[in-house]
């Protein structure tokens, strides 16, 4: 699975207690095997981090990297199919809104508890 947040600065093998909700980034796997993997280590929820900076925001986001280039369009998280056996929730959070909250989960290193 891709990176969660907040990383624990413990022992490497940390487990979370459950139930917990699981901010994972974007990225090559599809959204139904991320959340699927979260569901399976015990996740209530998943948070999909995007990314990349929507074009009409692009005065309140800031690329990762200064070669990125933004979307002009929504991405869209949709099952392919193969996601009968998830029932958690889970939504994609646009890039801007993402960054600001791993930013204070990072800074404070805390783990929310649902």
């Amino acid at each position: 699975m891709t990176e969660g947040y907040p990383r624990s600065k413990k022992k490497e093998n940390t487990v979370w207690k459950a139930p917990y909700i699981l901010m994972v980034d974007r990225g090559d796997s599809p959204s139904v095997q991320k959340v699927r993997n979260a569901q399976k280590v015990g996740a209530a929820g998943v948070i999909i981090a995007d990314a990349t900076c929507l074009c009409r925001y692009r005065d309140t986001c800031t690329p990762d990297d200064v070669n990125e280039t933004c979307e002009d369009i929504e991405p869209i998280m949709a099952d392919d199919g193969s996601g009968a056996d998830i029932t958690v929730p889970s939504f994609l959070m646009f890039k801007q809104d993402a960054d600001v909250i791993k930013k204070e989960l990072r800074e404070k290193n805390q783990l929310v508890q649902i």
